[in-house]
């Protein structure tokens, strides 16, 4: 679907994705390769743990190839080396999208959906910005099954995206805030249905607010009416 959208993709799959080769590939040859007007998605499907630390911190890991829960200081990636790897990038914008669901995340938490108007995409596109989109929340599990070919956050995200679902205001752009407020109501939605409680979590990693941006090109902008008097 990325490569479709015209992505530049790397993938890392099953063995591929160790700890050396992940935080490589985030940590020296994105800073190679990316520009200042570039947009960096960062998908990952995979395991994640969180940790509570002494005083009620929690810590957020992503588990690679390799990663131990017994020993995650050594062999995960914890989630503030991804903010400082994110932050570190000259894009404009990044999103991590992660299908797993954890707390841990250093970083402002959102959930309602901003008012959309033609300045305020302008600015969204004009600012830098680093968000997160989680599967779901600490404590949750992120459900998958064979109805859905994916876990049920992929299952949507691809969903949203390809079909453009996730337009919710059908204005041919879909801001990482909506692609949010789609996934929060369809995956929470479906999760309900099993029994089970799964909710997305939205965070900005930064304090600039600038969004990460897709363009939907399976719902078109609307014409224009014609001049009065045809023609």
């Amino acid at each position: 679907l990325l490569k479709q959208q015209g992505f530049d993709v790397t993938e890392l799959y099953d063995k591929q994705a160790t700890q050396r080769n992940i935080v490589g590939e985030l940590g020296d040859k994105l800073l190679d390769r990316v520009k200042e007007e570039d947009r960096v998605l960062i998908f990952y499907a995979g395991h994640g743990e969180t940790r509570q630390r002494t005083g009620g911190k929690e810590i957020g890991y992503l588990l690679p190839v390799g990663g131990e829960q017994q020993a995650l200081a050594e062999t995960a990636i914890p989630m503030s080396m991804i903010r400082d790897l994110a932050d570190a990038l000259p894009a404009k914008q990044v999103l991590f999208l992660v299908d797993v669901c954890y707390g841990g995340i250093a970083g402002q938490q959102f959930r309602s959906l901003p008012k959309y108007t033609a300045d305020y995409l302008k600015a969204i596109t004009r600012e830098r910005g680093r968000q997160l989109i989680t599967a779901g929340g600490p404590k949750q599990q992120a459900m998958e099954g064979p109805e859905w070919g994916h876990s049920v956050f992929t299952y949507y995200l691809l969903e949203g995206l390809e079909k453009g679902l996730a337009d919710l205001n059908e204005d041919g752009i879909i801001p990482a805030s909506e692609l949010y407020a789609y996934l929060d109501a369809r995956v929470f939605g479906a999760a309900a249905l099993k029994g089970h409680v799964q909710r997305p979590e939205r965070w900005d990693l930064a304090a600039e607010k600038g969004e990460f941006v897709f363009f939907s090109t399976a719902r078109p902008l609307p014409r224009p009416p014609p001049p009065p008097g045809g023609g």
